[in-house]
């Protein structure tokens, strides 16, 4: 903590008087500096920063008084990075940072130091309770709506094939990233409550990788012959399992999913994966908005709730594609 406080100090000094806004050489135009540490671009992320830009790109077009700056820090997974990155992007000074935690408590220290320097955090991974470094916690993913459409979802299955039960596999995240846990703990405290109609014969970690739920869902179709439902916390990781599944000519097991991905809409249609619950990518570029409003004064609430939460399966993926495009 002492290497936090000595990098705050230096910003500090650094900053002086400096705004949090400031202007352009002009004198007509405001700069809003956005630094965005995100923990990892993976398919799904790289998706959403894409709306960040669009975004970016439609203010700037628009209006001739304000130009937004996006900077964009990778942290790959790593800790220690994204502490790295945020020492960097507070050096520049930005009007607010955009955070996406690789670990709740590791990545603290870097949260730590951007409220130190004044600088307000949109979290996009925000932590319940919400953490004290936290100025808004933005819930593109609003995991207890989201665990409970899947939990919904199952439960309309059960009620369609009253003869049938449930030998599932459950595919978490990434352990340190606590909150998603619950996409895949509601599926537990569903079969908990219904143990005649649900049983759990193997779970495991795939920290949202393809290659590593792929190996393990071959792993369990092996140990578990009878299993018929393979849940996971993400679309990239439902495709791990739907490649096993394809290569096992398995086309009896269920794959549930999260994120509402565009490929993953695709294998819900090509009946490769059963569901996935999700916002749209697409709205993700009110991130922009929020964090601009948290500059200018125009946002004040302490939480943002990304609408609507989409279920999109056999019965309406038609549909969904119909009006969102792939």
């Amino acid at each position: 903590m002492k290497l936090v406080k000595t990098l705050a100090c230096l910003i500090l000094a650094g900053a002086g008087a400096m705004a949090l806004t400031s202007m352009s050489a002009d004198a007509q135009t405001r700069t809003i500096r956005i630094a965005y540490s995100v923990d990892v671009l993976d398919d799904t992320q790289n998706a959403v920063l894409k709306t960040f830009k669009a975004r970016v790109d439609e203010i700037n077009a628009a209006k001739k008084d304000l130009k937004v700056e996006l900077d964009v820090y990778d942290a790959q997974s790593s800790v220690d990075k994204q502490i790295s990155d945020v020492q960097t992007a507070l050096i520049k000074h930005p009007d607010v940072l955009i955070f996406s935690a690789v670990d709740n408590v590791g990545s603290l220290p870097a949260a730590q130091a951007a409220k130190t320097a004044g600088v307000p955090i949109l979290d996009r991974r925000p932590t319940n309770p919400v953490s004290s470094t936290t100025t808004v916690a933005f819930y593109a993913s609003d995991e207890a709506r989201y665990s409970k459409a899947t939990t919904d979802w199952i439960q309309k299955y059960l009620a369609d094939h009253p003869n049938v039960v449930l030998k599932a596999g459950l595919i978490y995240g990434a352990p340190a990233q606590t909150a998603q846990l619950l996409r895949i703990d509601a599926i537990k405290k569903l079969a908990s409550e219904k143990p005649d109609r649900i049983k759990i014969v193997a779970e495991g970690y795939g920290n949202w990788l393809t290659e590593t739920a792929q190996n393990m869902s071959n792993d369990w179709l092996l140990a578990h012959p009878d299993i018929n439902y393979i849940a996971t916390a993400n679309d990239i990781m439902a495709l791990g399992v739907s490649n096993t599944l394809i290569s096992a000519r398995r086309t009896d097991v269920l794959v549930s999913g999260y994120d509402l991905t565009s490929d993953g809409v695709q294998r819900v249609k090509d009946g490769t994966q059963s569901i996935t619950v999700g916002t749209s990518i697409a709205d993700n570029g009110k991130t922009i908005d929020v964090a601009i409003g948290m500059v200018d004064g125009t946002f004040k609430e302490k939480t943002y709730l990304l609408d609507p939460v989409y279920a999109v399966d056999s019965s309406n993926v038609a549909q969904f594609l119909a009006t969102h495009g792939k």
